[in-house]
């Protein structure tokens, strides 16, 4: 599927309603079926964050994910690599056990994963929250070998390229990380029509992404 075709299947649904989806696999329309091919095309494996491979980004997991979403991280997955390179899915969708799983041994905070929080008074309370993960709305995703240059190209490519209607919102703290965006542009729903012609913004200090895998 061409990044174009990938386009018009995100502008298909736009706007925060579409993003939400905790309610598990839906009947798929032929686009959205698409976009889920796209995204079980690419190399997945465990990221090795966690003590345990949860096995978080196999079918059933990208199947779980939102439709909307699917087709926007399929749509920017597709454009990434045409244009850069190598990428890796490591984690989809999650269950709350498998959000657990991940959290044992996860370095740093962990949604999911239950903590002591201070309130009013110096009284403590356990607090516990929910990934976006398990809500279908989020994609762990590496950039080539998983170099600080080969993340921080992935993160400027969807800042440079909105159309696709994702982000990096965790940044450096969470590098893998990515989301739906809460607005899409106009430009990028009249493009989806024909109106609009826009052009895929390349990252600006990376051309090509590393592989650990032998080139042909």
């Amino acid at each position: 599927m061409t990044v174009r075709e990938m386009v018009f299947v995100v502008a298909l649904c736009v706007g925060p309603p579409c993003w939400a989806n905790d309610a598990g696999p839906q009947q798929l329309s032929a686009g959205e079926s698409a976009s889920l091919r796209v995204l079980k095309s690419l190399p997945r494996e465990w990221s090795r964050s966690s003590k345990r491979d949860c096995r978080t980004y196999e079918d059933k997991n990208i199947d779980r994910l939102s439709p909307a979403f699917a087709a926007s991280a399929a749509a920017f997955l597709t454009a990434f690599v045409e244009t850069h390179g190598h990428v890796t899915i490591t984690s989809a969708h999650r269950t709350a056990e498998e959000q657990t799983c991940v959290c044992d041994g996860e370095r740093g905070p962990c949604a999911g994963r239950p903590r002591i929080v201070k309130g009013k008074k110096g009284r403590r309370y356990v607090k516990r929250t929910t990934s976006r993960h398990q809500g279908g709305i989020a994609l762990d995703v590496r950039a080539g070998t998983g170099s600080d240059e080969e993340y921080a190209c992935m993160h400027e490519f969807a800042q440079l390229n909105p159309q696709f209607g994702v982000h990096f919102p965790m940044g450096q703290r969470d590098r893998p990380h990515m989301e739906p965006s809460t607005t899409m542009p106009l430009t990028f729903r009249l493009a989806s029509l024909g109106f609009v012609r826009r052009t895929i913004m390349p990252c600006t200090k990376m051309r090509t992404m590393l592989t650990d895998h032998a080139l042909d």
